[in-house]
């Protein structure tokens, strides 16, 4: 049977090892730590952490915190694994470039003031757009390039009615 001192000793070298503020009442060493969230397991036997799914006798790896956080852990990403459609040339497109083009200088040909110089490459790109897409009719465009060269009259428009503007109000001072 065991004395009474060494009963109390035992106890004392099992307190040393404790956590003074842990209610877990087993020692440090006993205790698994998940080495991703830092999360100290509530069994002493626990295989996985309840915060974010790690098996505990892994190390730590660079990774674990990211998917501690949006909770992936054990979970594979099967990227090498998926297959996806085969694209042999990833710029070759059976389109109308001239239209695209007069659509683009239309889109610039909006910015107030200097977007006028944008005005006569629209409608240059537009009637090449238009012409492509009577030569060859499988790359369409024609329609795109029918909009760009009518947008870019009512931009014309706006755009001489702003440079009106900016000639006009300084006058308005001279009448008063």
């Amino acid at each position: 049977m065991m004395d009474s001192g060494e009963l109390k000793m035992d106890n004392i070298i099992r307190d040393e090892g404790r956590d003074r503020y842990s209610d877990v009442d087993y020692s440090v060493a006993d205790q698994n730590i998940c080495p991703a969230c830092g999360t100290t397991a509530a069994r002493a036997g626990a295989n996985y952490c309840l915060v974010c799914g790690k098996i505990l006798s892994e190390d730590y790896q660079p990774l674990d915190t990211l998917r501690s956080a949006h909770r992936l852990q054990g979970k594979a990403f099967l990227v090498e694994n998926t297959e996806s459609e085969h694209i042999e040339n990833l710029f070759a497109r059976n389109e109308n470039g001239i239209a695209h083009t007069a659509w683009a200088s239309l889109v610039y040909s909006m910015v107030p003031y200097l977007g006028i110089l944008f005005i006569p490459f629209t409608l240059i790109f537009g009637a090449g757009g238009v012409a492509v897409s009577y030569k060859d009719p499988v790359l369409g465009g024609r329609r795109l390039a029918l909009i760009s060269i009518g947008m870019s009259f009512v931009v014309l428009a706006i755009q001489v009615f702003l440079w009106w503007l900016l000639y006009f109000v300084p006058t308005l001072n001279r009448g008063f």
